[in-house]
């Protein structure tokens, strides 16, 4: 990776022989950018670009750069990938488009260079991407024309597509190293991750993911690098369109973002959902240290913006910490009927006292001294006018610097006329610990952002999430795509999952026979591979207390089915003791990129109206189990609630860890559902079962 950031020497192959506006000549950007390096071109049609020689094939280079960028038209990148290769150059970066983003010639195209690059040992960066941005060492592949900082940030930008780069200063704020993997043929997010880890010039990682390429790895590799750099993850494409074609309940309540946060949350990563939040975020990592604590304190020229500010820490996971009774004593001497507390008004002191200036820095010093207090938010105004000149802010924040030996962080939201606001931002940025925010809820979404952080870094380490080899296949899956029936309760019981007794019945007599089997009251379904919610179409009688109901209740069902599903395949009636308790769901989903979830959650008929369901990547240890259950709304009724007794969750964590080996060991399961898992407080009970394959 460090020949991509930092290469000695480097061959533009394409470069464009116009220059100026509407050019987008790389080896113009190149050089406006300041890169010290040798340059070479190659061209096969004219003797020089810019006053640089060209030379007409890869092979007549006078030496082996150490990296090649490619902007040719597609067809034409493989051959010269080929040229680069056998010339000996080992990096190259692909500008062109019109690969797998495109259509199937060029997912053809990519899959060609990907063999290439194995074949050869050679690292393709791209296709379809702006390449790279080095502010440090002035290096860049971009052909769009970016002005180099000279004070570059310790924010590094690791996107899919060039335009983060360009806009740096609208999502991030400021950047210092950027990125663009493009397609990720070849390097993808894990290889930059593993790069950045070392990185002296990177304090603060900023990912953009539209697609997760070797899913859990990519989360071993972030969990290990967010312990020493925060790691902030846009992700987009949050539809829930895989989900719409789920064919269990598991399927349809995981959806593919619910794994996504999953995922993220477990490696450490901080995930944002807008572009709003990411700059928010980003600027709050930039200028401050990660929150000790949850506590925070508010100085505002405006009650109305405390009670924002209090909304919007309960949106966003903080809390407003107790007020310092220190400033009670200070303060409320000077206006008797003003009861101060957290949010601290401070427009009524300003205007006794005739400072708010004054006061604003009493509080805000006083909310740095409070151990309880773990960041300050301050809220005041800014305008032109010379009457105003007292409302000085940067000039009390710049007196506050010694009143913060612990540097908390302080978030400020200035409002006013647009003048004083640019001129006080800009005035305030050069603060150290300090930051400003465009509205409240970006200042507390920045600061709990680096709580959240905190959170994560001071927890213990995450497991290495590796998926184990497969252990055992107790049993042989049968070749259908949906599983129901003995076939699917077979596998339940081959891993120590509870089963309601009952007995597949495949005539009246058979299914009365089964009854006297377990005891009355019984259930009866209908089991069918096409009827996989079998409660929504019918399929299931329950409360069968007698054998002449029951044999009614048989002909009925059969009825029933033939009617609805004549070229149907009836595997039987399952007659099933009837049991009793909380009615929750247990179930598997295979994610493409992540491998396989663990659901558990409230079940039942109304499992997809509750929506209450906890999640976890497989493999979980019963303390994990527990801890799903324990997250769950429904948790106090699992407890006990009012007099009711309790279920055994013990029972149920077991079930989960079970549920959670049977996973690894069938990697062709896609989606699994157990709805419902009747719990009781001796035991617990799979009810029903259907497998996708």
């Amino acid at each position: 990776m460090q020949l991509f950031f930092e290469p000695r020497s480097v061959v533009l192959i394409g470069t464009s022989r116009q220059t100026g506006p509407g050019a987008y000549n790389n080896l113009e950007m190149l050089l406006s950018y300041g890169y010290p390096g040798r340059i070479y071109l190659v061209h096969p049609k004219v003797p020089d670009i810019m006053g640089y020689k060209t030379y007409p094939r890869v092979a007549d280079l006078p030496e082996v750069p150490d990296l090649a960028v490619i902007s040719l038209g597609r067809e034409r990148v493989v051959p010269t990938a080929v040229e680069c290769a056998q010339h000996g150059i080992k990096r190259l970066v692909v500008i062109s488009q019109g690969f797998a983003d495109a259509d199937a010639r060029g997912a053809e195209l990519q899959a060609e260079l990907v063999r290439l690059a194995r074949e050869h040992g050679v690292r393709v960066l791209g296709p379809n991407t702006m390449g790279v941005l080095n502010p440090f060492s002035g290096f860049t592949t971009a052909f769009i024309d970016v002005p180099r900082d000279p004070a570059p940030a310790p924010l590094t930008m690791v996107a899919q597509s060039g335009a983060f780069q360009v806009g740096a200063s609208s999502f991030t704020g400021r950047l210092g190293k950027a990125i663009d993997v493009g397609n990720a043929c070849d390097l993808d997010m894990v290889d930059v991750l593993e790069y950045l880890a070392d990185d002296p010039d990177t304090r603060i990682i900023v990912l953009h993911l539209e697609g997760i390429k070797r899913g859990r790895l990519f989360l071993a590799t972030a969990a290990r690098v967010a312990r020493s750099k925060p790691i902030i993850a846009l992700k987009t494409g949050r539809s829930l369109a895989g989900a719409k074609a789920a064919m269990s309940h598991t399927g349809s309540l995981v959806g593919e973002d619910a794994i996504v946060d999953l995922a993220l949350a477990a490696a450490g990563i901080i995930r944002v959902r807008t572009l709003v939040e990411l700059l928010a975020v980003s600027r709050a990592f930039l200028k401050f240290r990660p929150m000790a604590g949850p506590r925070l304190g508010v100085a505002t020229a405006t009650g109305a913006f405390g009670i924002i500010a209090a909304d919007a820490c309960e949106d966003h996971g903080l809390e407003l910490a107790p007020f310092p009774e220190p400033l009670r004593d200070l303060e409320e001497e000077r206006i008797p009927w003003h009861r101060l507390g957290n949010p601290i008004d401070l427009w009524p002191l300003g205007m006794v006292t005739g400072s708010f200036t004054g006061v604003f820095k009493r509080a805000v010093a006083g909310l740095f001294a409070d151990e309880h207090v773990d960041a300050v938010l301050g809220v005041g105004p800014c305008f032109t006018s010379p009457r105003h000149a007292d409302l000085n802010i940067p000039g009390a924040v710049r007196e506050l610097r010694s009143a913060n030996p612990l540097h908390k962080p302080l978030a400020l939201l200035l409002y006013g006329d647009k003048t004083a606001h640019l001129a006080q931002v800009e005035e305030l940025d050069r603060e150290p610990n300090v930051a400003c925010f465009n509205t409240m809820d970006e200042a507390i979404m920045g600061l709990a952002a680096t709580w959240r952080y905190r959170q994560f870094h001071e927890a213990p380490a995450p497991g290495d999430f590796s998926l184990p080899q497969p252990s055992s296949r107790p049993l042989p899956l049968p070749p259908e795509e949906v599983l129901v029936g003995e076939a699917a309760l077979n596998l339940l019981q081959a891993y120590d999952l509870p089963l309601v007794p009952g007995v597949l019945a495949a005539d009246e007599a058979g299914a009365a026979a089964a009854a006297m089997e377990v005891g009355y009251p019984v259930v009866l379904k209908i089991i069918s591979p096409e009827w996989v919610h079998k409660s929504d179409w019918g399929g299931v009688r329950l409360n069968v207390t007698t054998e002449a109901e029951l044999r009614q209740v048989y002909l009925d069902l059969t009825a029933r089915f033939h009617q609805s599903t004549p070229a149907g395949t009836l595997q039987g009636i399952l007659v099933q003791k009837q049991v009793h308790g909380v009615e929750l769901l247990m179930g598997l989903k295979r994610d493409p990129q992540f491998g396989p979830v663990l659901v558990a959650g409230a079940g039942g008929i109304y499992t997809e109206v509750l929506r209450d369901v906890a999640r976890a990547l497989v493999p979980i240890t019963p303390d994990h189990g527990a801890k799903m259950l324990q997250s769950l709304k429904i948790f106090p009724i699992l407890q006990g609630f009012r007099g009711q007794a309790g279920v055994d969750l013990p029972a149920l964590a077991a079930a989960l860890v079970n549920l959670s080996r049977l996973a690894v060991d069938y990697p062709e399961i896609r989606e699994l559902d157990l709805n419902p898992v009747v719990a009781a407080p001796q035991g617990c009970w799979c009810v029903d079962c259907r497998v996708v394959l």
